[in-house]
């Protein structure tokens, strides 16, 4: 028993309930939609796929880009594949690590608040009574830069590192969209730099102040009964650095009379919840607390305040000690710590294992981690913690690459809801007449619990060790994404499914102030042209081979292919129509496309 087998049941249900306005209707398994008679078969007249394995690994084929593409990218069309497989992909890889950062996320959400609050103004009202900063706002700027920006692996590994390095909208930053959007800014200016850098600026960030308490940290005032706040220095040694427990370079768990040696324990939370004091508002006065204006900004770095930071020495980890500095400086003690944890000899295979898991698979092998941590520990270059060499290595390793790790039965991943909408509507290069996506992604998040930046808890959306019940608890393997997966998901992303494809409704639109008109040309549909002319009958082997490049990589089984082949021919012409939008449809609940191998 495989990954794909913990789905399987989803795609048995192609007789999903889909309902509409009217009454609910039925695909698959012999049910109808609007008139149109739909059945499953084990039988097709549909085409054999061009081989796309060797011995070795992946041809270098439209296939082999694409199984790549959906490692490196939140999705990718026809053309881009095509690309891919025509320049290879290592050079793909080059010139994706090179590409600069044309767009700032907080830059285009601060231009929608702007917008937003001119026409109020434009309509008599006042600002800020009649004005309220949405967090839809950094929804809308998030989609338009994925959407639009060709740094498609910067994104990609940007959306990884959120899942690692978490904030959150909740449950105090929804009405921060410009906090937010500065955060994921940092990630994606930072996910192909150096790794100490990341944590010095994620540590720095007031967005993360906020959401893990460490913005007016006070130092230790006896009298008043005040000692400095242990949130973040606890997450920043457990989550963002070098996890709970000591680590070989293979990321297997050293140990000590067979027990698993911690990597810090309570003193050493007490010593940097030291460090971490002083630290507030970048735009407050002299003392902690808000501005002269009432209103802290999110979005420029805090500062230290030494006169409230913790004075004396500080003892980290590996024996380091912090001096007794004269006068205090916190932020020569904050760089110590950092230094301390970027150095620790568990961060190679810590946040190797944790980007693998994210972008490739959820098993990767002790070799594989290990040959990420020799690259982390040295690029090559005598550089420690480049994660622009980690990333590289991370996509083009053996293990991702070729063909016989790809045949275990724990090889893969669950694809993730978000992944999901992102590469059905990045696939098929969905555009609003406005060239704006405004996606507020409310009835996504209700169905699939997921949106960038909306974990519920610090623990991100789910856990990198989750074992399901079953065939993967008893191989001791793990698959993260299952934690969000159960039946209310599953029914909730084939609901969504359904409104994107059956319904044409593929993004949640939303007014930018209140009263404004002319919604048609600000909505966002996907374009099917290339689709849709291999929607008679003749075509459609041709229109499932297409398919299978663009979303399946050339992996969906001879019996996957049948029955939606032979569910999509049974269309009656007068809805030939709807033949692509049911093929995308039943493909994208098939445990061919939610396994990606």
């Amino acid at each position: 028993m495989n990954l794909k087998f913990l789905f399987f049941f989803s795609f048995l249900l192609t007789g999903f309930l889909l309902f509409s306005q009217s009454s609910p209707k039925i695909i698959g398994a012999g049910g109808t939609v609007a008139n149109m008679s739909v059945t499953s078969s084990p039988s097709s007249n549909g085409s054999i796929s061009e081989n796309t394995i060797i011995e070795d690994g992946f041809l270098p084929n439209l296939n082999a880009a694409s199984r790549f593409l959906g490692h490196a990218t939140l999705g990718a069309d026809y053309e881009t594949i095509e690309g891919v497989a025509k320049m290879g992909i290592e050079n793909w890889v080059d010139e994706q690590l090179a590409l600069p950062i044309n767009m700032s996320v907080k830059g285009f959400t601060s231009q929608i608040l702007g917008m937003a609050a001119d026409s109020i103004l434009n309509m008599g009202g006042s600002i800020p009574n009649d004005f309220e900063e949405s967090r839809n706002f950094w929804h809308f700027a998030w989609w338009q830069y994925t959407m639009t920006q060709p740094d498609l692996l910067r994104n990609r590994v940007a959306l990884a590192l959120s899942e690692i390095f978490v904030i959150s909208e909740f449950p105090d930053l929804e009405d921060q969209p410009l906090g937010m959007a500065d955060f994921y800014d940092l990630l994606l200016r930072n996910s192909f730099g150096n790794y100490r850098d990341l944590l010095y600026e994620v540590t720095m960030h007031p967005a993360m102040g906020f959401y893990l308490t460490s913005v007016n940290n006070f130092r230790t005032t006896p009298e008043f009964n005040r000692f400095p706040d242990e949130n973040y220095a606890r997450e920043i040694m457990q989550l963002f650095s070098i996890g709970l427990f000591e680590l070989n370079e293979d990321g297997t768990q050293k140990t000590f009379n067979g027990q698993p040696i911690p990597t810090y324990g309570n003193a050493a939370i007490i010593e940097f919840a030291k460090i971490f004091t002083g630290l507030t508002w970048g735009d407050a006065g002299f003392v902690f607390g808000r501005n002269a204006s009432g209103k802290n900004s999110y979005t420029q770095p805090m500062k230290m305040l030494n006169f409230y930071h913790e004075p004396g020495p500080k003892y980290l980890l590996k024996g380091q000690v912090v001096p007794d500095r004269s006068p205090t400086d916190g932020m020569a003690d904050l760089n110590d710590a950092i230094d301390n944890l970027f150095n620790h000899p568990n961060v190679g295979p810590f946040i190797g294992y944790r980007l693998i898991q994210r972008l490739v698979t959820s098993n990767p092998s002790p070799e594989y981690i290990a040959r990420i941590t020799a690259v982390f520990n040295d690029n090559g270059n005598g550089e420690r913690g480049d994660l622009k060499a980690v990333i590289k290595a991370i996509l083009l390793d053996e293990e991702a690459m070729n063909c016989p790790f790809q045949d275990g039965a724990d090889n893969g991943r669950l694809r993730e809801p978000m992944i999901r909408y992102t590469h059905l509507a990045r696939a098929f290069n969905a555009a609003a007449e406005t060239g704006l996506y405004r996606n507020t992604m409310n009835n996504f998040y209700d169905r699939s619990f997921q949106r960038p930046l909306g974990a519920r808890t610090v623990f991100n959306f789910f856990t990198p060790n989750y074992k399901p019940n079953g065939a993967i608890t008893e191989m001791q393997k793990v698959a993260p994404e299952f934690q969000i997966t159960d039946a209310l998901t599953i029914t909730g992303y084939a609901n969504e499914l359904k409104e994107w494809l059956i319904d044409n409704n593929l993004m949640q639109y939303a007014d930018i102030f209140s009263g404004e008109q002319n919604y048609d040309n600000k909505k966002a549909y996907l374009n099917l042209d290339d689709e849709n002319a291999l929607q008679d009958l003749e075509n459609i082997p041709k229109l499932m081979d297409r398919l299978d490049i663009i979303l399946t990589h050339g992996q969906m089984t001879d019996l996957t292919k049948q029955q939606i082949t032979k569910a999509v021919e049974s269309v009656p012409e007068n809805r030939a129509d709807q033949r692509v939008r049911l093929a995308i449809y039943l493909i994208m609940l098939s445990p061919d496309y939610l396994i990606i191998r």
